[in-house]
């Protein structure tokens, strides 16, 4: 190995990029390299600049007071450098160090900011490593490598003790000393991390027994829950599948009577249209009065015929009996009589058709009323069948929506990865300002309950869920299907008036894909301070809500007033109570149909009242104006009969028998005529007649169908009787099952059917109570252990992990005391084996080199030995030290130690004592032979000598020239020179010069063989 090339930049006065090439190895000899120049050219700056990157740290060695010292600092031409670079190029060919690499770069950077790196084949590395690198090749920084102006006279005058450091690197131990510092260094942190570590022990030690008791506590706490968890398991799963069961059913029972009461209603309701379709009588009524008027008529005109044939039958009689005119005048008087009679009985008849004409009018007045009053009655009867059918339907369904509320919810959201994407309620998925938060939960209603989900596909999976484990109900809100509601142009223009705080789906904060799903909930509602604001924008105008949470609907409805805070309530607002004002409306019906059917009762009462009195003054009519009918034939048949005889009277005999033919071939026609009208007659009695049955027929077919729809409504209010306690008995098993779900929630935190899912072992049901009173057992005991942080378990084993692994630790540093102690007596032995070794032939060659350099005279050195200083202890750690070493017998003998190398030279005729004695030349060859004897034990790779023969006269020069070609052989010699003797023993000269601008340039000088030389610049 040897010095191949030598780059400075920017280093003191080389300003410029320098580069010094080393001539390779020759013959078996390495080069001697000379550098020369006048004085002040920078030459010493090159030995420097070898100081400096091989890691030098001393200012006073390098010449300088500060670091940027050896950086360019300018000159009047040329400004000063901003970073220092020196570049160090070894030829590795020999693989003395790092075989991989046949050339090892050794570079040193320093930045005028302060900042420096070190690197080895470009690779950054620490100062140690630099140290420990050229320990290994030999290279003796602080001693022999770089030999400075003041190096020779300094190993003469200093002290034993440095002389002693100067031997060991010349040793070659360097390496170990380096690796015995810093094992020394590792041995007294590692004492003082275990002092560190024994402290922190005795301050955990007492926590970890305290933690270790509780740990031990909750131990027996989670056993304890662990087996309350699986009786509660059990218990809770038995009790809800038998609850189940239970319900299963009574909703099969539950639809059986919902079946009956379908069809029993339907039948109600056939008849109740049967009984309207029998109530719409009046065209019977019409026809049955065209009926009696035909009657009537016919019978008139019978009445008629009847009375003309009477007359034609006493003309007939008055011609047989006449015997003279003498009656004449009799007749006259007796008919005006008659006639007189039949006038008044004409209108005492035609007062009573009248009056039977009334009756009848009347009378269907009143049947009307009656058939009115049956169907209201029917109607109201039915209505109030169908409204607390409804009521107990709506109360049955609130029941379950109590009893399903948001345990449907909360069953979705724990069984969420079944459905698909589901992001979460309305409530959980935004924040809003506290200011805002009381509006935005009345705006919002029902719909923070609903279930955000991805797609209406999870919404169907998560409804058929809640189906089949009747678990309740849930809105869903599908993404993918929920539109958004734009404003109107009026209400945009709202939000810019005083007193509005803005759009509702505008003061919450939410993620962007839930931007439809909000604009859904809130619609346009727009929320404004007062009630005062919301009237003067116009009530009706558009939905608005107050900070109080005063509703105001586009619909012009306003809802508001204090409002309890709920605890637990969900998200904004979510009310799971039975609405009491939709009761109360379905009770208020009710109760007004029953009042009103009552007064419906009380007038078909009445009207059936009226309807018997209207028959009876009916009936007396009919009977009155048949007797007045038969006196009134019986006085217009007498009538007839005298005024057929006082017509006979009048008559001569001559008429009487073309009379008697006319009065015989009329009488025939009207008996004719009257047959015609009696077949009449009896045709339209008997249509009255069929009539009449009919009706009685409807009438009774009435009565029948009133019977049976009390006998229905009696089966009715039987079934709905039955469906409603089937009902309440479902309603309280549901509000059973979701206590169960809650206790469940709160005692487990789990939901119940992720326990049934589990399927653990079902308990029969006469040891539920058993179950129960173990699960009492067990919780007691969880009261009498207490409350433990669960966090105790994590502390101890924090605790418990800090102490082991400082456990660990002592142990692992007692061991790496051990190693190390072993380590540095391995090291101060090997140390003690090379220095006696190179001691031996340093001693031999020194002496053999100041003989050749004195030119007779000797030159020894020898070692000087010293007790160790003690160091200083505290005085107890002393005084306890000086009781265990009274304690220990025998009493050891302290131990010699080396302190220090002295030398003594002896030039020849003459004898020194003190080596300080010796003159300046002396001195010189003492310590150039001194030198010599180490580069000859120990060779340096290469050796930077700087003006070390200055003070030699020309005789003593050429014996060091001698000496430096003899050691040739073995290191690679670079030599700042004056002296034409050196310059001429070596293979190339390199000069230095500057010129006016302050930078050192060089030139270089190759010696030939046959002693001349070739000049490169």
């Amino acid at each position: 190995m040897y010095l191949k090339r030598l780059e400075i930049k920017g280093f003191k006065s080389f300003a410029e990029r320098t580069v010094l090439d080393f001539l390779p190895v020759k013959s078996g000899k390495f080069s001697i390299t000379a550098i020369v120049g006048p004085n002040g050219a920078g030459k010493s700056n090159i030995s420097d600049a070898v100081r400096w990157v091989m890691g030098e740290q001393s200012l006073k060695n390098l010449r300088g007071k500060k670091n940027e010292d050896v950086i360019f600092s300018g000159s009047e031409s040329k400004g000063q450098l901003g970073a220092a670079e020196v570049v160090m190029v070894l030829d590795n060919n020999d693989g003395k160090i790092l075989p991989d690499y046949p050339e090892i770069t050794v570079a040193r950077r320093l930045y005028r900011s302060g900042e420096g790196e070190y690197l080895i084949n470009n690779n950054p590395v620490r100062l140690l490593d630099i140290h420990l690198l050229l320990a290994r090749a030999q290279f003796a920084q602080h001693s022999y490598s770089v030999v400075g102006q003041g190096m020779i006279d300094r190993l003469l005058s200093i002290g034993p003790a440095e002389r002693k450091d100067f031997l060991d690197e010349a040793s070659g131990i360097k390496e170990f000393q380096i690796k015995q510092h810093q094992a020394d260094l590792k041995l007294d942190r590692t004492k003082e991390n275990i002092e560190q570590a024994g402290r922190l022990m005795q301050e955990v030690e007492p926590r970890l027994k305290i933690l270790a008791r509780q740990v031990k506590k909750l131990e027996k706490r989670q056993e304890v829950e662990l087996k309350l968890r699986e009786y509660q398991e059990q218990y809770y799963s038995s009790l809800f599948l038998a609850n189940k069961r239970e319900l299963d059913r009574l909703g099969g029972e539950l639809e059986k009577v919902d079946g009956d009461y379908r069809v029993i209603f339907k039948d109600l309701e056939d008849i109740q249209t049967e009984l309207a379709r029998l109530a719409k009588g009046a065209a019977r009524q019409d026809l049955f009065n065209e009926l009696q008027s035909k009657y009537q008529a016919l019978s008139r005109e019978k009445n008629d015929l009847e009375r003309q044939l009477a007359i034609k039958e006493g003309q007939m009689r008055a011609e047989y009996n006449v015997a003279g005119k003498q009656n004449i005048s009799w007749i006259q008087d007796k008919l005006a009589g008659l006639k007189s009679q039949l006038k008044n009985l004409s209108s005492q008849l035609a007062e009573v058709q009248a009056e039977w004409k009334g009756a009848e009018r009347a009378l269907a007045d009143q049947k009307n009323l009656v058939e009115s009053c049956t169907r209201e009655k029917n109607e109201t009867q039915l209505r109030i069948t169908q409204l607390e059918g409804q009521m107990l339907q709506d109360q049955s369904e609130q029941n379950y929506r109590q009893a399903a509320g948001l345990s449907a919810v909360q069953a979705v959201l724990e069984n969420k990865e079944k459905f698909g994407k589901v992001y979460g309620l309305v409530a959980e998925l935004a924040e809003v300002d506290e200011k805002y938060r009381v509006a935005l939960e009345v705006a919002a209603g029902s719909y923070l309950s609903a279930i955000v989900v991805a797609d209406d596909e999870v919404a169907r999976k998560a409804i058929e869920f809640l189906r089949e484990n009747r678990l309740g109900v849930a809105t869903f809100l599908p993404i993918n299907k929920i539109s958004e509601r734009r404003a109107a142009e009026n209400e945009n223009e709202i939000i810019s008036q005083l007193g509005v705080c803005g759009y509702a789906s505008g003061l919450i904060k939410h993620d962007e894909k839930f931007d439809n799903v909000f604009s859904f909930v809130f619609g346009q509602t727009i929320v404004v301070e007062t009630l005062p604001v919301a009237q003067r924008i116009g009530v009706g105008k558009t939905r608005m809500v107050t900070l109080a949470g005063d509703l105001i609907e586009k619909s012009g409805a306003m809802r508001g007033g204090y409002r309890f805070v709920k605890k637990g309530a969900l998200g904004f607002a979510h009310k799971l109570n039975w609405d009491q004002e939709k009761m109360q409306d379905y009770q208020a019906m009710i109760l007004q149909l029953k009042q009103n059917l009552i007064e419906i009762d009380a007038r078909q009462e009445s009207a059936k009242a009226g309807l018997l009195q209207t028959e009876l003054k009916r009936e007396a009519a009919r009977t009155r104006q048949a007797m007045l009918d038969t006196e009134n034939k019986k006085l217009e048949q007498e009538i007839a009969g005298l005024e057929q005889e006082l017509a006979l009277l009048n008559v001569s005999p001559e008429e009487f028998g073309e009379m008697l033919s006319q009065l015989q071939a009329e009488k025939i026609v009207l008996e004719k005529e009257i047959k015609t009208k009696a077949d009449g007659i009896d045709g339209i009695s008997e249509k009255i007649n069929r009539f009449n049955q009919e009706e009685e027929d409807k009438k009774q077919r009435v009565f029948s169908l009133q019977d049976e729809m009390q006998k229905k409504q009696s089966r009715l209010n039987e079934i709905l009787s039955v469906r409603n306690d089937l009902k309440i008995r479902v309603a309280r098993l549901e509000t059973r099952q979701e206590s169960i779900t809650d206790e469940v929630r709160a005692e487990m935190g789990l939901a119940v059917i992720s326990i049934i899912e589990r399927k653990p072992p079902e308990i029969e049901p006469e040891k539920l109570e058993e179950f129960l009173a173990e699960i009492q057992k067990l919780k007691y005991q969880l009261s009498l252990i207490g409350g433990i942080d669960e966090e105790v378990v994590a502390d101890y084993q924090q605790t418990k992990e800090r102490f082991e692994f400082l456990s660990g630790q002592i142990s692992d540093l007692n061991a790496a005391i051990v190693d190390l102690e072993k380590m540095i007596v391995e090291l101060d032995e090997v140390m003690k084996k090379k220095r006696a070794a190179a001691f031996k032939k340093i001693r031999k060659e020194f002496d053999r080199y100041a003989k050749i350099l004195f030119g007779g005279g000797s030159a020894d050195i020898y070692e000087i030995y010293g007790e160790p200083e003690e160091e200083e202890v505290p005085a107890e750690e002393a005084e306890q030290a000086v009781i265990m070493e009274e304690a220990e017998k025998p009493k050891k003998k302290k131990e010699k130690i080396l302190t220090g190398i002295d030398i003594m030279v002896n030039p020849p005729g003459k004898k020194i004592k003190n080596i300080n004695t010796l003159s300046g030349g002396e001195r010189t060859l003492a310590s150039i032979a001194l030198i010599c004897a180490v580069l000859n034990f120990n060779p340096s790779p290469f050796v930077v000598l700087d003006e070390v023969e200055a003070a030699l006269d020309e005789t003593n020069t050429r014996r060091f020239a001698q000496i430096l070609s003899e050691l040739s052989s073995q290191s690679q010699f670079i030599i700042i020179t004056h002296n034409r003797v050196t310059m001429h023993s070596a293979d190339a000269l390199y000069g230095v010069v500057m010129s006016g601008d302050g930078v050192s340039r060089l030139l270089s000088v190759k010696m030939e063989e046959d002693g001349q030389y070739q000049v490169d610049k």
